[in-house]
């Protein structure tokens, strides 16, 4: 696969600091693999992630939303879109070498179900690669720093739970905990990179704040700025200041986000 060049760029055109950093980490991350086709992007929303990443059209996009897809469909950057829920794929049993979800599994209640699709699906050589939080990342917030500092326990763990339900955090585990799950689910993990240290998640959490009027256009018009020509003017100013950011720590332990690569295991799925 080829991949495109000034990824903070583009994604401070598309989204918010805090989203555009988050997301050209994990850029970062998918630059460094191989992706053989045919390829499925479980969760594809929008496409925007797809189209500021591959510089090539990728195989199949799928999501259970149509605003979302309506969108992903203008900007052209799949083969093929699907309109269907992650747990029941309309896919034949090992179809695509390379199944990636990028920040999209911690949102699904019912995980395991897809999972279970993901691993039917997957050819036997294929690869599954996946961004999703730890455990820390809602520590990292600057509330719950700030609670724990005055060492308010209740407080801080009642805003954790806040956290979580606020951004639909269903799952975040420890790196152990989730590999745990992927195994149960029939996947070996090949490789794992922690990333988004404390001080990168609390600076990007501090920030939205700023950034509501964008979720609230975001809500509105299913875009983030009114004009992206506008913002084109001064991003170069935006990402200079900020691309210090971009930077993955390798070996990192305590990484608020994390990614994984997997291998499918041919045994039997436990139940």
């Amino acid at each position: 696969m080829e991949f495109n060049k000034n990824i903070l760029k583009e994604y401070l055109v598309e989204a918010p600091i805090p989203l555009a950093l988050e997301r050209t980490w994990e850029c970062e991350i998918y630059k460094t693999l191989e992706f053989p086709r045919p390829i499925l992007d479980v969760g594809c929303g929008d496409g925007i992630y797809t189209k500021i990443l591959f510089a090539e059209k990728i195989d199949v996009g799928i999501d259970p939303l149509e605003y979302e897809l309506e969108y992903a469909r203008k900007l052209d950057v799949y083969e093929k879109l699907t309109l269907a829920w992650g747990n029941e794929m309309p896919f034949e049993n090992e179809t695509f070498k390379t199944v990636f979800s990028n920040s999209v599994l911690e949102h699904i209640p019912d995980i395991e179900p897809v999972l279970n699709e993901i691993h039917r699906v997957l050819k036997s050589d294929g690869n599954l690669y996946v961004t999703i939080p730890t455990n820390l990342f809602d520590t990292y917030s600057v509330i719950y720093r700030t609670l724990q500092f005055f060492g308010l326990n209740g407080l801080k763990e009642s805003y954790r739970k806040f956290f979580n339900k606020f951004w639909k955090h269903h799952h975040y585990y420890t790196r152990k905990d989730w590999i745990t799950l992927f195994q149960k689910c029939g996947f070996e993990m090949v490789t794992v990179q922690e990333y988004g240290t404390k001080q990168q998640c609390t600076f990007n959490d501090f920030i939205v704040p700023f950034t509501i009027p964008n979720y609230v256009v975001k809500k509105l018009f299913n875009r983030f700025f009114l004009s992206k020509t506008i913002r084109r003017i001064y991003v170069p100013v935006l990402a200079g200041l900020i691309k210090h950011k971009v930077k993955i720590h390798p070996g990192l332990t305590t990484g608020g986000l994390i990614f994984f690569s997997f291998k499918k295991n041919n045994g039997s799925i436990e139940k």
